[in-house]
């Protein structure tokens, strides 16, 4: 199915048909690159750890004129994946959202993401967690989370958990903000964002990426196995933490925004 909008060209493949009306209760998480790529990373470690179904591809018009070589020297183009399985122990359905990257304008991210918020409802996605990051010159051994909400309800429920602080000023940048917001606006789906602390000098930042995984291990409680990760962020902090730590302690960047 293609759609025209403007100037943008979004192409879907569907991979696997799915009814939404045998879906229960279809919680998405989403994790984009960005920042340190801390939602993406905890993203890719449910999809290792639960090997979703792929039901969806989108092409768009507006992401980067490029394309991946994969380590197996194969190349790939950049699109939207949405990823489905069940979760056992919650009973209900969960899909996944990822990308390669984020389109190249601030209108093409509105113009997709307006298309996803539409896609989601069509499958009867009743909540949306986004993972994304708040980006630091440093990086942290147990990083912060920061939540935001469509919903005062929400923010509530998420700050009484561990190490969860209610983030109370500044604007969440690309699609891991303007996703659940633009589909709270169009279709009451509530959403939640998630922002670990993270170190904007890293490739990824797996502390950030681990923080993140242990509040979805809480709220909404999914089985997530941790302890890979636990491994990773420890090595990461031996090599690069004490290095970047001394060489910013003096004073941490401030501003007004929160890349996702």
């Amino acid at each position: 199915m293609t759609v025209q909008e403007d100037k943008f060209n979004i192409t879907t493949k569907k991979m696997q048909q799915i009814d939404p009306k045998k879906l229960n209760k279809t919680l998405c998480v989403q994790g984009m690159p960005g920042i340190a790529n801390a939602g993406k990373g905890a993203l890719d470690l449910i999809r290792k750890q639960f090997q979703p179904k792929r039901i969806m591809e989108i092409y768009f018009s507006d992401f980067p004129s490029q394309v991946k070589v994969n380590s197996d020297g194969c190349l790939a183009v950049s699109k939207i994946e949405l990823l489905h399985y069940k979760d056992i122990s919650l009973r209900r359905d969960v899909l996944l959202l990822t990308s390669d990257t984020q389109p190249t304008s601030n209108i093409g991210m509105n113009v997709l993401s307006k298309y996803i918020a539409n896609t989601l409802n069509d499958l009867g996605v009743t909540m949306i967690i986004s993972l994304a990051a708040k980006p630091l010159t440093s990086l942290k051994r147990n990083p912060k989370v920061y939540v935001t909400a469509t919903s005062k309800d929400l923010v509530e429920s998420y700050s009484q958990l561990e190490n969860v602080n209610v983030l109370k000023e500044g604007i969440v940048i690309g699609m891991n903000g303007i996703v659940p917001v633009i589909s709270k606006s169009l279709y009451d789906i509530d959403g939640v964002i998630l922002l670990s602390e993270s170190c904007k000098m890293l490739n990824h930042d797996i502390a950030a990426s681990y923080a993140l995984l242990k509040v979805l291990s809480d709220k909404p409680g999914l089985k997530i196995d941790l302890s890979s990760l636990e491994r990773e962020t420890k090595l990461q902090w031996d090599t690069a933490g004490k290095i970047t730590e001394k060489g910013t302690r003096s004073k941490e960047e401030k501003r007004p925004e929160y890349i996702s």
